[in-house]
């Protein structure tokens, strides 16, 4: 039988194909080298996996894979401050995701990560309209049998009130790794601290309904009264 060298390419199995192209590779990249030690340039030599040597090369391509990708995409991030203070949870977070997004920038892209970083402070003076504070339930589940837990939105404001944002939000972006990266960009804190002061992040402030009062209260403490909204 023929060799596989004297036989046509279209007779050739896959294994011996990908091997005659890995030779011709190997005979280009030598030829290279060969014609520039002929022109008398020095030979780079490639450090090992180990050693200083190998772990200064590892570091010097970290940083520049860092400043090509993830660093000059965060570098270039706003970062706003959002004063949850008086604000109706829904209105706010959508308004939240947009900036994580970045639907607000006319270089908008979906899949991109084009968005801001948001940091919202005073979680727990949230506030949410009619009679959801009572009526909305958040579950959680342990994964065994049984381990289902329920609790209201009051409860969960006075434990953890930053969960309520954050699934708030989350709900709002993308279900998928992209939604996932963007979720960190979203910082949530109780009370009017935080540590992103080295940000410099800018104040923002979302008017009509996202600010507005609640001017429907339910009042149901007494049942036979001829007026159960109070103006």
């Amino acid at each position: 039988p023929a060799s596989s060298a004297s036989r046509p390419a279209a007779c050739l199995s896959p294994a011996a194909i990908y091997a005659r192209l890995r030779l011709c590779a190997q005979l280009r990249v030598r030829a290279a080298l060969a014609a520039a030690r002929a022109a008398g340039e020095p030979r780079r030599r490639r450090p090992h996996g180990g050693g200083r040597a190998g772990r200064d090369a590892d570091d010097a391509g970290a940083e520049d894979v860092d400043a090509k990708g993830g660093g000059w995409a965060m570098a270039a991030k706003k970062w706003y401050v959002v004063d949850a203070e008086g604000l109706r949870l829904g209105r706010m977070s959508s308004e939240i995701a947009k900036l994580l997004l970045g639907k607000h920038k006319p270089e908008f892209t979906p899949g991109a990560d084009v968005g801001d970083c948001v940091v919202v402070i005073n979680a727990e003076k949230c506030i949410v309209t009619g009679n959801k504070a009572k009526d909305k339930l958040y579950r959680r589940h342990s994964g065994r049998p049984g381990g289902m837990k329920t609790e209201s939105y009051e409860e969960l404001q006075r434990r953890i009130p930053e969960r309520i944002v954050e699934k708030a939000i989350k709900g709002m972006l993308p279900h998928n790794s992209h939604g996932r990266e963007l979720f960190r960009h979203l910082k949530v804190y109780k009370g009017s601290e935080h540590p992103h002061q080295a940000q410099a992040p800018e104040a923002l402030q979302f008017g009509g309904l996202t600010s507005t009062p609640d001017s429907q209260v339910l009042d149901l403490t007494d049942p036979d009264a001829l007026f159960c909204v109070e103006p």
